[in-house]
C-alpha cells in the first residue's frame, strides 16, 4: 500500500506520518509532500492507492490538485486534511471519500484512517480462482454474491456470472474479513452492492433478491450498519 501525504505544515506532516506508522500496516510505504506542485511531480496513474492531502496550501490548493490526478487516475483514494468542515461539499467533485479535521481528537482521527485503509484494502484486493478448467480475477468492488449449490459456485459480478467448483466455506473464510457477509446458509453477498434489507430479504445492485436467514439478520444489519457509518 502506497501512501501519499500532502501538507505545507511540516509538524503536521510528521505527526500525521508517524499516526500511520504506530498503526503497524502490513507492506505500507508512506511518502511525504509539503506542497502541491511537489505532490504533481511525483504522481502518475497507479503509483499510490491513497493521497490525503491539505485543502488549504499556497501557490495551488489541495482542491485544484485532487481535481488535476484525476484526470488521470480515477481509483486512487483522495483524503483531505483541512480546519474547515465547509470544504467538504466541493471535495464531492474530486469523488473524495473522506475529510479529516486537524483539529479533531486523535481517536477519531485514528478511527477516520482506518476507514480510508480498510476502504483501500476492499478496493484494490482482488478474489481469484483457477483450476484446470478455468482462471478469473476480479476486483472485490466489482464482485456481487456468491451463491453455491451442492459443489457448484455462482459467482455474480457487475460484468455477468460465472459457474465453476469451489469450496464455499474457503470463500467466505477470505472474503468475510471485507465487506461480505452471509445471508443465509448458502449466499454471500458484497455489502457494497446491497440496495435495500427488507424483512426477510436482501436486494442487490444487479437485481437480485435473496432471502435472509433468521439467524444472520443481525449479522447482516449489524455489519450493513457499519459500512454505512464509514461511508
Amino acid at each position: 500500500m502506497n501512501i501519499a501525504i500532502c501538507d505545507d505544515e511540516s509538524v503536521f506532516l510528521r505527526t500525521l506520518h508517524k499516526k500511520i506508522n504506530d498503526m503497524k500496516l502490513p507492506d505500507c510505504n508512506v511518502y511525504e509532500f509539503t506542497s502541491g506542485r511537489e505532490l504533481l511531480n511525483n504522481t502518475v496513474e497507479g503509483k499510490f492507492e491513497i493521497i490525503i492531502l491539505d485543502v488549504e496550501m499556497p501557490e495551488i490548493n489541495g482542491l485544484k490538485v485532487a481535481e488535476m490526478i484525476r484526470r488521470t487516475d480515477k481509483n486512487v483514494i483522495i483524503s483531505f486534511l483541512t480546519n474547515y468542515a465547509e470544504f467538504a461539499v466541493q471535495g464531492y467533485e474530486v469523488d473524495a471519500f473522506r475529510y479529516i479535521l486537524k483539529t479533531q481528537p486523535d481517536y477519531i482521527l485514528k478511527q477516520q484512517l482506518e476507514s480510508i485503509f480498510e476502504e483501500c484494502r476492499q478496493r484494490f484486493r482482488t478474489y481469484s480462482f483457477k483450476n484446470r478448467n478455468m482462471s478469473f480475477t476480479f476486483k472485490l468492488d466489482d464482485i456481487i454474491s456468491f451463491e453455491v449449490n451442492g459443489r457448484i459456485i455462482t459467482l455474480t459480478t457487475q460484468k455477468g456470472t460465472i459457474e465453476y467448483y469451489g469450496d464455499f466455506s474457503e470463500i467466505c473464510d477470505e472474503l468475510t474479513p471485507y465487506n461480505f457477509v452471509k445471508t443465509n446458509k448458502g449466499i454471500l453477498v458484497n455489502i457494497e452492492h446491497i440496495q435495500k434489507i427488507l424483512k426477510n430479504d436482501v436486494h442487490l445492485t444487479s437485481g437480485i433478491v435473496f432471502p435472509i436467514g433468521r439467524t444472520y439478520k443481525d449479522k447482516i444489519i449489524s455489519k450493513y450498519t457499519n459500512f454505512a457509518t464509514r461511508r
